[in-house]
């Protein structure tokens, strides 16, 4: 038996720029390895061993990065939305049930148990779900004392909710208002079936999902530990926090790549690190930090970036072939390719292929791609 997954690329990331305007958003770095990269390997961890990766924008560099994977299938589509994207790629699909994941959520939930709830449950889809205090901002799902789904509300009024917890609670015995979709979803063959008659179903928490638990089919809800760590990162802090979070080892079973070499202190192949470390600190393949330098607390260097002079960096990202000479980074991303020469940067975002010129103080500014600051 094959356990297949889909990991759904294609998102423009437009919450993500200036990060998402170089790499698509599934392909910007957490710690020495892509996002999706750490995706794909807590679903391998967890029983599944073919993966169909579906991108659209910026595909191609998906594409390069797993051209010698033969577990990876990528498919570049013109997808119109989420549904629509695994619409267009269900020639691929081998399995009877597939998992779906978004390309954008970090997520420790045990997924092979989700799959075995879905199969016994003999349900057509089922959809992993978490408790959350304010469920306002996401896609709101009830769900009865048996795990079915009743109903769906996408990103409801408080109003709404409130008048939508008082008609259930008069319909069933038991129900969870406060459980939201987590992006991660089984579903049988027979939903691409239904999802290729009807075009129009383009996304599956807006269109899919409430189309057939309208249509009386068996959509059940399984619902994540509370202990569980979910995190989408389609914000910049999002981002910054999930790396945080990685370094310091909040994210049971997700570490940085590399080899640990003290607590919390991960330095990958071929670094050559002789300043002073403060963890939690990740340094990327190939990174140079001089004598005189101090690095952290809660940095991440990707490959191939330089570090020298007295230099001093603290919470921050610096993204591969990046070169800092004697400046204070601190709370920044530094993005690929940028040089930075006797400067401050606080609270900012420095685009790739940039030149920050000597003497500039930058606070709280955010600078796209090939601007000399």
């Amino acid at each position: 038996m094959v356990l297949e997954a889909i990991v759904l690329a294609g998102g423009l990331g437009s919450r993500l720029r200036p990060l998402t305007l170089v790499k698509p958003k599934p392909m910007i770095p957490l710690a020495g390895k892509p996002l999706i990269e750490h995706i794909i390997y807590w679903l391998k961890n967890h029983g599944f061993t073919r993966f169909i990766v579906v991108g659209k924008y910026l595909g191609e560099v998906i594409r390069d990065y797993f051209s010698n994977r033969r577990d990876v299938i990528v498919r570049i589509v013109d997808s119109k939305d989420t549904a629509d994207a695994v619409r267009l790629v269900r020639d691929d699909i081998l399995s009877d049930d597939i998992l779906i994941s978004m390309g954008d959520v970090i997520c420790n939930a045990d997924f092979y148990s989700f799959y075995k709830y879905h199969v016994e449950n003999n349900g057509i889809a089922t959809i992993s779900l978490k408790e959350v205090d304010n469920p306002l901002q996401y896609g709101v799902v009830f769900i009865d004392e048996h795990g079915r789904i009743r109903h769906f509300v996408e990103k409801p009024a408080s109003i709404e909710l409130y008048v939508l917890n008082i008609a259930f609670l008069k319909s069933y015995k038991s129900f969870r208002s406060n459980l939201v979709n987590t992006g991660f979803y089984m579903i049988n063959k027979y939903v691409l079936e239904i999802i290729s008659k009807y075009p129009s179903l383009m996304d599956w928490g807006k269109h899919v999902f409430p189309y057939l638990v309208e249509q009386g089919y068996k959509v059940y809800g399984w619902i994540m530990n509370n202990n569980v760590y979910w995190e989408d990162l389609g914000r910049i802090n999002n981002y910054v926090k999930t790396l945080r979070d990685l370094l310091s080892g909040k994210i049971p079973g997700y570490k940085p790549a590399g080899r640990e070499v003290e607590d919390k202190v991960y330095i990958d192949e071929g670094a050559d690190v002789r300043g002073k470390i403060i963890p939690p600190v990740y340094i990327g393949r190939n990174v140079f930090v001089d004598e005189k330098s101090i690095i952290g607390p809660y940095v991440s260097i990707e490959e191939n970036s330089v570090i020298k002079g007295e230099s001093n960096i603290s919470y921050t990202i610096i993204w591969e072939n990046t070169g800092i000479m004697h400046s204070k980074i601190h709370d920044s991303v530094i993005m690929n390719s940028v040089h930075i020469v006797d400067s401050k940067i606080s609270s900012s975002i420095i685009g790739s292929y940039n030149f920050v010129r000597r003497n500039i103080l930058v606070e709280k500014e955010i600078f796209e791609p090939k601007i000399q600051v």
